[in-house]
């Protein structure tokens, strides 16, 4: 592995650990953690193919329970991955294919906490990816990472991650990830999370000051907080986010978020 895979690689694992651990340490994260009924979640579940599924403790990055097809796809145990690091299954993707699941998934998280509260459940982030086989062959997956469980502030302390065979549908085996926002059932958001940097008119970019707000923006503070923060009156910080609604064609400030996340901006 090329020490910039490396780098890169330990870059976008350090982003993807602050979002993920984010209720880490909490009473009620503890709690709920004893209370969690997974034979219920599981049994709710049904996939069109052969698949495998990992319960993922995100608060210690640590795999709880696996289960499924999971020596059929992957060539180990469950004795391999149970009580283990999560690396231990993102690992079986490529060096490419595991910056670009960590970046995206850095993505997902920002947009979740975006989100209000009691629409979280119902985000969750897909991927398409060659799953490589202990004995070198790749199966080619989508792989569904679907918050199950929370504490009392809606901050994720669980994912089911489903891995299904999709080989046999999905010829062309490309990387692809988005986010799958059906918190209104009637209108079903698929947002691609697009990895490639875009050469743009500047004109449609946020300027750098715009840039500050908006990353206060994204973790939810009001207008008086990010001036205070950004030494700012609260005036020209409302003014920033005028100009953003209008320049961004926006019509409320969560859009204007959502599309800073799905951009890269923030």
């Amino acid at each position: 592995m090329e020490r910039t895979g490396i780098r890169k690689l330990l870059r976008f694992y350090s982003d993807y650990s602050f979002f993920a651990q984010k209720a880490i340490g909490k009473a009620s994260t503890l709690e709920v953690k004893k209370n969690l009924d997974f034979k219920k979640i599981i049994d709710g579940f049904h996939c069109f193919d052969v698949f495998t599924y990992v319960l993922v403790d995100v608060t210690e990055l640590k795999i709880v329970q696996v289960g499924g097809a999971i020596k059929q796809l992957t060539g180990y145990d469950e004795s391999y991955f149970e009580g283990k690091g999560f690396y231990r299954f993102i690992r079986l993707h490529s060096i490419q294919d595991m910056i670009r699941s960590l970046s995206g998934s850095s993505q997902y998280f920002k947009y979740l906490y975006s989100q209000e509260k009691e629409k979280r459940p119902f985000i969750k982030s897909n991927r398409t990816v060659d799953l490589n086989h202990k004995n070198g062959t790749k199966t080619h997956v989508l792989v569904q990472s679907i918050p199950v469980l929370f504490n009392d502030k809606m901050e994720v302390v669980k994912f089911l991650v489903i891995a299904t065979d999709i080989s046999a549908i999905k010829v062309d085996r490309k990387f692809s990830q988005f986010i799958i926002d059906s918190s209104d059932r009637e209108d079903i958001k698929k947002i691609p999370i697009n990895h490639k940097e875009q050469i743009v008119d500047s004109s449609f970019l946020p300027s750098p000051a715009e840039k500050k707000v908006l990353q206060y923006l994204s973790i939810g503070l009001s207008s008086k907080q990010i001036a205070d923060k950004l030494f700012l009156s609260e005036h020209t910080v409302k003014n920033h986010r005028k100009n953003m609604l209008r320049k961004f064609e926006c019509s409320s400030s969560s859009g204007l978020v959502r599309k800073a996340i799905i951009n890269g901006w923030v």
